[in-house]
Parts: structure tokens; C-alpha cells; sequence
């Protein structure tokens, strides 16, 4: 209790007292009269110690509040002292993560975990330098030959070997053996497919297509389009100015019925390529095997020389790519391409055909005793059978010589 509020109740009682004594007046009026002043000792004793008490209080405050400080000192150095704790690291068990190379994002394709155990790194890389490292700050060595440079053969991922010449010119091989010659300087390409049957052309003057005992050709300009097609019966030719078909054989020329392929509709040489290629994962491997064992060599009239399979291939110092297979049986075919002047060339016991760029362009094939003849520059289509001769002159009309 404060010190002000003590004081109220104990004065509280004694003006009290002293009006009833007024209002009473009974005769104990002496020994009342001293009541109050033992009252009033007794008060002033009991303010005294009020007061002592009000000190002690007050220093109880005091020291409440400094016990407070000290509280807030003493939780402050402990926030100080005692920082998060740590969790240890640890390094949890092994288990296949979407990043684990055992998810099934990263594993190898068939062709690829089928190769054998014993692959070495380099054929696992199928790669096969053909040149020797070369520095342009330092001289080359005499035995080092700069003019190789570029040559390269790899395996691409559907399983055929590419090998890429000089001047632009590549050779494809599949594991099977058929072969696609590109020459990209000139815009030409040729394709012998794995059992030798089928043969395509692509060139700026004509395309033409072989399968069996069957070819078709097909030259097109700013006079018509002129389809031709060598077959047993014999040769039979139309032109897109025409309504009739022509039939060549060893009666002469007359009209028939016949129908042609439209040879520019695709990309003939790359189709027939890539449905003769194999196709399981094996043609991988084996084309890594092939390459691995491939030979190479160089002439003495710098006549660049390789081996792969049953393959032979020659590039001459002008750029001059010869292609040969052969066959067990004896036969052998000849693919030949030259970047300089665009000539093409393909040979085989069943036909034989040229075509070139230039002053003399032109294309020729022969089978037997057919043969077909188209210029370049006059736009003349001529085509002969058994001694006969018939075809288109410069205007596109039919002509039978």
C-alpha cells in the first residue's frame, strides 16, 4: 500500500471519532480524550514503517529492474553464444537418379552395347584419320603430303562408312557393301545398291534408274521432258509434248502403250542407297570392323589409293575418284566422278553410261545393242535399237532417221 493511502485510513478513524464524542458527550470523555493521542503515536510509528516499507520497496524495484537488465543482458549473450546448429553432411546410399547414368535417358542404343568387349577406344570412335597432324607455323616434314588434308572416314550413326575426299567428293559404303559416290562441287550422285542390281544416277543433264534388266531415263528442259525405257522388248520413248508412246525394236519405230517413272519426283540416289543399307544393329559393328581394317597407300604419280571390304577406291592429284567392285563371281563394276568438269561415269556387264557438263554435255547410255544419246546443247534425244534410230530434234518433234 502507498505511502498517501495509509495515511487516508488512519486519519479516517480518528475524525470520526471525534464526532461522535461532540454529538454523544457521554462522561468517559477524559479516557476517550486519550485514546487519540496513543492513536496518534501509535500512527506515527506505523507511518514510519510505512514509509521504511515504501524504501524497501522501492529498492526491491530497483533491483527487480536490474535483475530485469541483467535477464535481457544474459538472454542477449545467449543468442550471441549459441548460433543455429548445423547439420552434419551426409552422404546418403546410392540410388538411380533421373541423372544416374543407369536412368533409361542415358542408356546406349541396341547397336551401340552390342559391339564386342574388346572394341578398342579408337574403334569405338570410328574414326579414321587419314592425314598426319599438320601446323601451318611449321614446315612440313618431306614424308608428310599437305594435299591429303581433309580426308577423313567416320561411321555415321545408320551404320554405312563415310569417307570424305578432297575436293568435296564423298563415298558412302554400307556394311553390306553398296556403295553411294557424291560428287556436292557439281550436283551429282550415284548409287549401286548391295546386290548389284539396281544402280541410280543423279546429274544436272538427266537422272537415271536401273533395276533388273530394266532402265529408265529421264532428261528434262526448256523444250519437254523426254522419258526413255531399255528393256527386252526393246526401247520405248515419249515426251510430255507428246500424246503417244514410240516402241523401238527390230522392226522399226511404232506406237505402244507403256508407263515411266517419274525420276525426278525424289531424291533417287540417296533412296536407293539408304533401303539397301542394313538396317539392324549389326551393320554398325561390322562397318567399325571394316574400317578398322581398311588399307591405304599412295603411288608413286600421287595417285591416292584405299581398301575397304571388297572396295577399291583411287583419287587422283586433279580430284578424279574411281570407284570398283568386285564380285565373286568375276564381275566387277567401275563408278567414276571427276569435280573438275562433272563428268560421271558407271560401267557393268549389263550397261554402261557417261554424262558431262561443259561444252560437250551430254549423256549416253548403252545395253547390248541399245543405246540412247542426248546433247546437252542441241537438246536432241535420240535413241537406237537393231540398227534403227528414232527420237526428238531441237523443236521436240518426233523424228525417225
Amino acid at each position: 500500500m502507498s505511502k498517501g493511502k495509509q495515511a487516508m485510513s488512519l486519519r479516517t478513524p480518528m475524525g470520526y471519532r471525534d464526532s461522535q464524542d461532540k454529538e454523544n458527550r457521554s462522561p468517559m470523555k477524559r479516557k476517550n480524550a486519550e485514546v487519540p493521542s496513543s492513536l496518534s503515536k501509535f500512527d506515527n510509528d506505523d507511518l514510519i514503517k510505512v514509509r521504511r516499507l515504501s524504501e524497501v520497496d522501492t529498492d526491491d524495484l530497483i533491483k527487480v529492474r536490474r535483475l530485469s537488465e541483467v535477464d535481457n543482458d544474459d538472454l542477449t549473450k545467449v543468442r550471441r553464444k549459441t548460433p543455429a546448429r548445423v547439420t552434419p553432411l551426409t552422404i546418403p546410399s546410392y540410388n538411380p537418379s533421373p541423372l544416374s547414368p543407369t536412368a533409361e535417358e542415358f542408356q546406349l542404343p541396341p547397336h551401340i552395347s552390342a559391339l564386342p568387349a574388346n572394341t578398342n577406344l579408337s574403334s569405338l570412335f570410328s574414326t579414321l584419320s587419314l592425314t598426319p597432324p599438320f601446323s601451318p607455323h611449321l614446315p612440313p616434314p618431306p614424308a608428310w603430303q599437305p594435299h591429303h588434308s581433309g580426308v577423313t572416314a567416320v561411321v555415321e550413326q545408320q551404320g554405312y562408312i563415310s569417307l570424305r575426299l578432297r575436293h568435296d567428293v564423298v563415298l558412302d559404303i554400307s556394311a553390306n557393301q553398296a556403295i553411294r559416290l557424291t560428287n556436292n562441287l557439281k550436283n551429282s550422285s550415284m548409287s549401286l545398291s548391295a546386290c548389284t542390281t539396281q544402280m541410280a544416277l543423279v546429274h544436272p543433264k538427266g537422272r537415271i534408274l536401273q533395276y533388273g534388266n530394266r532402265v529408265e531415263v529421264q532428261t528434262e528442259d526448256e523444250v519437254s521432258v523426254k522419258n526413255a525405257k531399255i528393256y527386252p522388248r526393246g526401247i520405248s520413248f515419249t515426251a510430255n509434248n507428246m500424246a503417244l508412246v514410240y516402241l523401238l525394236d527390230e522392226a522399226g519405230a511404232r506406237s505402244t502403250s507403256d508407263m515411266f517413272h517419274d525420276l525426278y519426283a525424289t531424291q533417287i540416289s540417296d533412296t536407293l542407297f539408304m533401303e539397301s543399307c542394313q538396317r539392324e544393329g549389326q551393320s554398325v559393328t561390322t562397318s567399325i570392323r571394316l574400317l578398322d581394317m581398311a588399307r591405304y597407300w599412295r603411288t608413286e604419280a600421287g595417285v591416292d589409293c584405299w581398301v575397304i571390304g571388297h572396295v577399291f577406291i583411287q583419287q587422283t592429284e586433279d580430284g578424279l575418284v574411281t570407284v570398283e567392285r568386285e564380285l565373286q563371281q568375276g564381275d566387277t563394276f567401275v563408278l567414276k566422278t571427276s569435280p573438275s568438269n562433272g563428268k560421271v561415269r558407271f560401267d557393268s556387264r549389263f550397261v554402261q553410261l557417261t554424262a558431262s557438263l561443259g561444252d560437250e554435255s551430254h549423256m549416253f547410255l548403252r545395253s547390248g545393242d541399245r543405246r540412247l544419246h542426248y546433247s546437252g546443247q542441241t537438246k536432241v534425244f535420240t535413241v537406237r535399237n537393231a540398227g534403227h534410230s528414232a527420237g526428238f530434234d531441237e523443236e521436240g518433234e518426233l523424228r525417225i532417221f
